[in-house]
């Protein structure tokens, strides 16, 4: 028994020394020792897998992104604000686009960060594109349609800003939340302008408070004569600026309704000899009603100047705004030219 453990070593040994001179053999025909082999190897499939995992990675990347692009365009689309329009026409009339999508797609340039950069910024921004007493579309934060009174109490309370769009052609208004670092101004602007507005909705759907006007000519002017007649009334004073330049516009609006059933009267703050005086070096085509102040201030609650009324044929305040622009556009919706 001791022998056979000798014995068996010795066969081990022998067998191992064998095998390890045949693979050494083998390998110095082939030139490569057998460990570079298996280190190549490995080393082509580590390199390998990664290569494949970014691949795969870049593929999905692009799909997303090709995704993401096609979802978010219509509405990036729906947010161009209306005064961008006209440029964005005229690359169409090249031959891209068409004139529905033209209507609905919103330039990029007023972004609801970029307006609030600085008071600046919103300044110029709502000069021309927000007016908070014209007809439009209230929109909430998520772009559900809300009415026009929640919409102006939530402007009032400082939280958002209007940021506006245009979709078929109709004016929307999407609240949109202020952002911390906005100017403090930024907010007092807005929360002023809402207050104002939502003062002046509230007056649309009332009655005209009763009244028996003699303008400077000695015409009277009351609910009789008014029957059956659309009624645009101008709110002003003598030494109110803004007042005196929309005289050439409304003078305008005279003549275009002049065959119509429109009477167009103005009430202003001053006595009748100081308004003879002015109105003989300014033409306004109004007839004018002098010393209004209180009859504006607590019967038609005014709140700046100029203010324009557009009352029905029965009586009913349809539209209280405050400046000639709005006014001329209501009009228009309201006559149908």
């Amino acid at each position: 028994m001791r022998n056979i453990v000798p014995a068996l070593l010795s066969i081990g040994i022998g067998f191992a020394i064998s095998f390890f001179g045949l693979q050494s053999y083998s390998n110095s025909i082939s030139g490569k020792p057998i460990f570079a082999i298996n280190e190549t190897v490995d080393t082509q499939e580590e390199t390998q897998l990664p290569e494949e995992e970014e691949t795969t990675d870049t593929e999905d990347t692009q799909q997303e992104i090709s995704t993401d692009t096609n979802e978010e365009t219509p509405s990036v689309e729906e947010t161009i604000p209306e005064e961008d329009t006209h440029e964005n026409r005229e690359e169409d009339e090249g031959g891209e686009g068409d004139p529905i999508e033209v209507e609905s797609i919103t330039s990029t340039s007023y972004d609801s960060n970029d307006i609030q950069k600085s008071f600046d910024n919103w300044e110029a921004y709502t000069k021309d594109n927000i007016d908070l007493m014209a007809t439009f579309t209230p929109l909430d934060e998520k772009g559900a349609t809300i009415e026009k009174g929640i919409f102006l109490t939530l402007l009032r309370t400082g939280a958002y800003i209007p940021v506006k769009s245009v979709k078929e052609g109709k004016t929307q208004y999407q609240l949109t939340n202020i952002n911390d670092t906005s100017d403090e101004k930024i907010k007092k602007s807005i929360t002023s302008k809402a207050a104002i507005a939502h003062q002046y909705f509230k007056m649309e759907g009332k009655k005209l408070p009763d009244y028996n006007f003699v303008d400077l000519k000695g015409k009277t002017h009351n609910k009789a004569d008014t029957k059956g007649k659309l009624l645009v009334i101008k709110c002003w004073f003598i030494t109110c600026k803004v007042c005196v330049e929309e005289f050439p516009e409304l003078n305008e609006l005279v003549d275009k309704y002049k065959d119509e059933k429109i009477e167009f009267v103005s009430l202003a703050f001053d006595k009748k000899d100081e308004l003879v005086e002015f109105l003989e070096t300014k033409e306004f085509k109004y007839p004018t009603i002098p010393e209004q102040k209180d009859y504006m201030a607590k019967k038609l609650k005014v709140k700046q100047y100029p203010t324009h009324l557009i009352v029905d044929s029965n009586g009913v305040i349809i539209k209280m705004v405050n400046n000639v622009k709005t006014l001329t556009s209501e009009l228009e919706r309201i006559m149908g030219k």
